[in-house]
């Protein structure tokens, strides 16, 4: 446990894990700031990916109030994913721009925050200047 991690849950079975995770991104109102945030990962996380992938496509969550989605492609770990999914689109497996539509691509942190900020109307005035800045392990502070 870490002074970032204050609550854990274990699962017995992943179908009552993947419950909690879609439980937790629900919006329940306009206040509500909650994101969802994959990073590299294995075949659970892409079961996780695609499962919310899943969810938004269809309305199940972020349909009242959305939930932004951002895959976090540190050092193009998630590139192939990218270009296969690309490929379905030519393939006609998918529709033209209906993935890229889910979610943001993100390949820093910054760029993470970034699209937050505006995907929440959050304006720099409105940030406490006790934030803390947070950095991936392959982005130094003075980057």
């Amino acid at each position: 446990m870490t002074a970032y991690i204050v609550l854990t849950f274990e699962f017995r079975f992943f179908s009552a894990r993947k419950h909690g995770l879609v439980d937790a991104v629900v919006r329940n109102n306009s206040f509500d700031k909650t994101a969802v945030v994959a990073l590299p990962g294995g075949i659970g996380t892409l079961d996780e990916v695609f499962e919310i992938l899943a969810l938004i496509q269809l309305e199940r969550i972020g349909s009242k109030f959305p939930v932004p989605f951002l895959l976090m492609n540190y050092d193009s770990f998630y590139s192939k994913l990218l270009e296969f999914l690309n490929d379905c689109e030519g393939w006609g497996t998918v529709s033209k721009g209906e993935v890229a539509s889910l979610w943001k691509v993100c390949n820093s942190n910054s760029e993470a925050l970034a699209y937050l900020e505006e995907f929440y109307g959050i304006s720099s005035s409105d940030k406490s200047k006790n934030v803390t800045k947070l950095y991936s392990t392959y982005e130094s502070p003075s980057s």
